[in-house]
């Protein structure tokens, strides 16, 4: 059973993309890649488009690209400074067709 603070509720769905910055019209490009790895050296740098989680959506020179910050540990962060994306990446490959229910 419950416990006596919770009462059960039906399922009601709520899209929070909009919240995210990631729905409707206003919708930016999709992300074309995902940091793989930071390294000794390298940048990343973009105008912040979207946050969900721990990923931030850059928009870069290559397009937009996913940092996950949880690679960010123990890394110092610092202006880019107009630097070209230099860390590894992993292209997005996007499945064609549209997903069907999961249930």
């Amino acid at each position: 059973g419950w416990p006596e603070a919770l009462t059960p509720e039906p399922f009601r769905g709520v899209d929070h993309a909009g919240v995210f910055g990631i729905a409707g019209a206003e919708r930016g490009p999709a992300a074309v890649a995902e940091v793989a790895e930071l390294v000794a050296g390298g940048a990343i740098g973009g105008e912040l488009v979207a946050a969900a989680g721990p990923d931030l959506h850059l928009a870069t020179e290559r397009g937009v690209v996913v940092l996950d910050t949880r690679l960010m540990t123990g890394w110092e962060l610092v202006s880019a400074g107009g630097e070209p994306c230099a860390v590894p990446l992993r292209e997005i490959r996007r499945a064609p067709g549209v997903q069907d229910g999961l249930f």
